[in-house]
């Protein structure tokens, strides 16, 4: 059995054996410019160097960038001069770049955008042809790595953001080579799942871990599904075929667990607000009906029986009052009308005038107004006011 080794001395051997090959210094490698980063504080580059299948980490110090003459941009294709050191604390391999001379575009970006041309005459990046995101989905699907950390945060989010939704997790590599199969694979899944939305979302990582998202058939996948999708793959920096091609993109996969799902808490103000809303409704309703109800309560009384026998009685009380009134008026009326003849005859009374010393003479019953109306011989009678006497007609004097 060999010597157990600790990580630092083995890392140390193989560094030793790196710098000690003659063969890896001096060398020119020819490669495509990516992930390239400067420290402004030491005016170091940091990129990584690669062609179709395969990359290695470069870094070229101040002192030699310093005699740049072309300014280090991703996708350019150059020729780096250098030595092949090992990077002990990491582990890591990579190349000091002393020089770098420029060559064309880079075969991986010119690839890259031909496929971008391609993808666009079909149709794929038609703005017109995006689906919308629902507002309140009732179930999100996410397809991602199990094991990453963009699942945690998009299932944080949904969590607190809005957590009646149901969210159903499909599995996929989102690196390597049969990564985009496995995403195609997935994304077709959670379609005929009939989810509402699919997020496609990887965390950050370098233009090679991302480089799956800009594979043509995960393009196909999603533009080919039914269900709405969000990207979001790696940085808000990052954009690839795959945030090209999707209904909508997101800066972070935290971003689009947010634009997947509406915030609950409108949902909580919105029912107050209808609450109150149906409150005023209902009240108004009610205080309608109210009105409503007095209104037929009082035709139904002025219409009923009863209040028509109230009605009638109250008109029979008047007029039997107006009746009373008119004959006693009558009567009063009458009376004194009697009264009035009655003192008239009285003052035209035969008694008031025999009275006054006048006689009343009667031949039988028939009173003698001339002297024609007797003859000699005839018996009369001549009534006085307290008494009368009978005589006999001697002589008629005319």
């Amino acid at each position: 059995m060999s010597a157990i080794l600790t990580v630092s001395q083995i890392n140390r051997y193989l560094a030793s054996k790196i710098r000690g090959d003659i063969k890896l210094k001096g060398i020119a490698i020819k490669g495509e410019i990516s992930n390239l980063n400067t420290s402004y504080s030491s005016g170091h580059f940091y990129f990584t160097l690669r062609d179709e299948s395969s990359a290695i980490k470069a870094i070229m110090f101040s002192n030699a960038a310093k005699n740049l003459k072309i300014e280090l941009k991703n996708g350019l294709n150059v020729m780096a001069l250098g030595n092949i050191d090992c990077y002990e604390r990491d582990g890591i391999y990579q190349i000091i770049v002393t020089d770098i001379q420029p060559i064309g575009v880079g075969a991986v970006k010119e690839s890259l955008d031909k496929l971008k041309m391609r993808l666009k005459d079909k149709g794929y990046f038609n703005t017109e042809l995006k689906k919308e995101i629902p507002y309140a989905p009732k179930t999100i699907g996410v397809v991602t790595s199990i094991t990453g950390a963009a699942l945690q945060d998009i299932l944080n989010i949904l969590k607190r953001r809005y957590p009646i939704c149901r969210v159903l997790v499909f599995p996929t590599l989102v690196q390597g080579t049969d990564a985009k199969g496995n995403i195609a694979n997935a994304l077709m899944t959670a379609d005929s799942m009939k989810v509402d939305t699919i997020i496609l979302a990887r965390g950050g990582g370098s233009a090679e871990d991302l480089s799956v998202f800009n594979e043509e058939k995960v393009a196909d996948a999603i533009f080919s599904v039914k269900t709405p999708v969000i990207s979001a793959v790696g940085h808000e920096t990052d954009i690839t075929i795959a945030d090209l091609v999707a209904d909508l993109r997101a800066p972070t996969p935290s971003a689009a667990a947010e634009l997947a799902s509406p915030d609950i808490s409108v949902f909580y103000s919105l029912v107050d607000s209808l609450k109150v809303k149906m409150k005023e409704t209902i009240e108004n309703r009610i205080s309608d009906f109210k009105v409503k109800l007095k209104f037929a309560s009082d035709r139904l009384h002025s219409a009923s029986p009863e209040n028509r026998l109230e009605i009638g009685e109250v008109k029979f009380k008047n007029a039997e009052q107006r009746l009373r009134n008119s004959i006693n008026n009558i009567i009063k009326k009458n009376t004194a009308s009697l009264s009035n003849s009655a003192s008239l005859l009285d003052s035209y009374s035969p008694l008031k005038v025999l009275g006054r010393g006048y006689s009343l003479t009667l031949k039988g019953k028939r009173v003698i107004s001339r002297a024609d109306d007797v003859s000699i011989g005839d018996m009369v009678e001549v009534k006085f006011s307290d008494s009368s006497i009978n005589a006999e007609v001697k002589v008629i004097n005319h």
